[in-house]
């Protein structure tokens, strides 16, 4: 005879003993995803859906996918199917191998992926893809690391005109965590200079939204914390969680005239922001059509930190 007896924080189910326990839907689950091949070796794999609709780009590490090196904007032109040239200055990182090359807008996908260098040795000149498609000179930009999540960012905040963001992350300051463009973009959460958790949004009109939370942690580039990030079609506010330490949470930000944040032709990313070193790692993200409870988010946290204790680590 095995008995289960519940561990709070332990996971030993295999062994008759602990729990195992799905990522909390809480009835508005949009997408959900972990990174890190210590806890999972399918992260484009959505954890409410079961599909495999993310896109990764780069690939995580034991815990967690650390932002990589980006060339944020660029003039360039694809001929003879993988030969890509590149005139005038690059903005933010060096051109280099393994780059991700698209469109300055998002749009179309990938363009191909720096396979070797030609005449280019970081800036203008020419660079070898592979996968390329052919394309008349226009504005580019080239990232290592990133994950999208599948939905145009005001299409997941419409079917239920609110929308929670959460990140489970380790990030030092001028970082961005999950939004549709660098620099913020029209909606996102962010980690900028001297706060734990930036909360920004805005709306066809450039209405804004924009609150920070300071909750007085430290270490935030080398400490796991759980952000979330909540709007509503009027509001915005912001909150920062650890263990042993109080939920921290912003003031709220509104109320204004009603309008849907967030852009209709991009979707959400990880490490999107202009930065010569972003640094930021995410463990885990989690995207809900609804704005979350105080009881839901502390029992979200307990999930998220359950994952992290599996393997070793303190969220």
């Amino acid at each position: 005879m095995r008995v289960a007896i519940p561990f709070t924080g332990v996971d030993a189910s295999g062994y008759g003993y602990g729990r195992t326990r799905s990522c909390p839907t809480y009835g508005a689950g949009y997408a959900a995803y972990i990174f890190g091949t210590s806890l999972n070796d399918t992260p484009t794999t959505n954890l409410f859906t079961g599909a495999n609709d993310g896109r990764l780009i780069g690939t995580p590490g034991a815990v967690g996918l650390v932002g990589g090196p980006m060339a944020t904007a660029f003039s360039g032109a694809i001929t003879g199917g993988n030969l890509l040239t590149v005139t005038g200055t690059v903005t933010g990182d060096p051109l280099a191998i393994g780059q991700t090359i698209e469109l300055a807008t998002g749009a179309g996908g990938s363009l191909g992926v720096i396979s070797s260098l030609g005449t280019g040795t970081g800036g203008a000149g020419t660079y070898n893809l592979v996968g390329g498609v052919n394309t008349s000179a226009q504005s580019m930009r080239a990232f290592t690391r990133f994950f999208e999540v599948p939905g145009f960012s005001r299409d997941i905040f419409n079917i239920g005109s609110a929308l929670s963001l959460l990140a489970i992350y380790k990030s030092p300051i001028n970082q961005g965590l999950l939004s549709d463009d660098t620099n913020g973009g029209l909606l996102g959460m962010l980690v900028p200079g001297s706060f734990e958790l930036q909360t920004f949004g805005r709306d066809s009109a450039s209405t804004i939204v924009n609150v920070s939370t300071s909750s007085g942690f430290l270490n935030g580039g080398s400490t796991w914390t759980m952000g979330v990030s909540q709007f509503d079609t009027t509001t915005g506010q912001g909150f920062v969680q650890r263990s042993g330490v109080a939920r921290a949470a912003s003031a709220v930000a509104g109320p204004r005239t009603a309008n849907p944040m967030g852009n209709t032709t991009r979707k959400l990313r990880t490490h999107l922001y202009t930065s010569t070193t972003p640094a930021a790692t995410l463990a885990g993200i989690a995207i809900y059509t609804k704005k979350l409870s105080s009881a839901e988010m502390d029992d979200a946290f307990v999930y998220w930190r359950d994952m992290l204790a599996d393997v070793g680590e303190v969220l």
